[in-house]
């Protein structure tokens, strides 16, 4: 299936190379959002919030051809 992925802050630099010009990926059917950001080599230590269609989603949610996806880190500052 063809999806849309939008990686933001710390998270772009995994899209190279897997994420094609106009920002979308091939994947399998019934991929969760946590096997898209294993598919990206996202380290599963990095804090990560999805939104699905603009709206937020959990890691086990499965995608749907079409689907857009974002994906930001979650950033701490002190």
């Amino acid at each position: 299936m063809k999806i849309k992925v939008k990686l933001h802050t710390i998270l772009k630099k995994y899209a190279k190379g897997k994420v094609l010009e106009d920002n979308t990926i091939i994947l399998h059917e019934d991929t969760t959002l946590q096997g898209l950001s294993r598919s990206l080599n996202i380290p599963d230590n990095i804090g990560k919030i999805f939104l699905v269609n603009d709206s937020p989603r959990g890691k086990e949610d499965r995608l749907r051809e079409g689907d857009e996806v974002k994906i930001f880190s979650l950033i701490c500052g002190g």
